[in-house]
């Protein structure tokens, strides 16, 4: 259950990081906006939304999960640095709240209760 809870806190910042991503990449006056370095990193955001949207889905085999838990977390690190070089520190930030949630539930056991 704990992990669980903590694959939809990864969701949850992997989507407000697209919203920050979005915002550098489109909104005038960011500094990036329209340049190929705001879109690599709003695809890194997406996918990482999106890798974390399937390890969401409980019919996908173990092996798999662990297939998309380490692309996504590759790519939330690939998007951190990105975002770093971009001086983007609000997307920085959701992107290592993103990955730091993402190890805790790969890595924390599931319990058990017994009752």
């Amino acid at each position: 259950m704990a992990t669980q809870m903590l694959l939809y806190i990864s969701f949850l910042s992997a989507l407000s990081a697209v919203g920050f991503a979005v915002t550098a990449a489109l909104l005038p006056d960011t500094g990036i906006d329209g340049t190929i370095g705001a879109f690599l990193a709003l695809l890194g955001a997406c996918a990482v939304a999106s890798a974390i949207g399937l390890l969401l889905v409980r019919w996908i085999p173990a092996k798999v999960r662990g297939v998309f838990a380490v692309i996504a977390g590759l790519v939330a690190i690939l998007t951190a640095i990105a975002a770093w070089f971009l001086m983007q520190n609000a997307l920085l930030a959701t992107m290592i709240l993103t990955l730091l949630a993402l190890l805790a539930s790969t890595t924390m056991p599931d319990r058990k209760t017994t009752q």
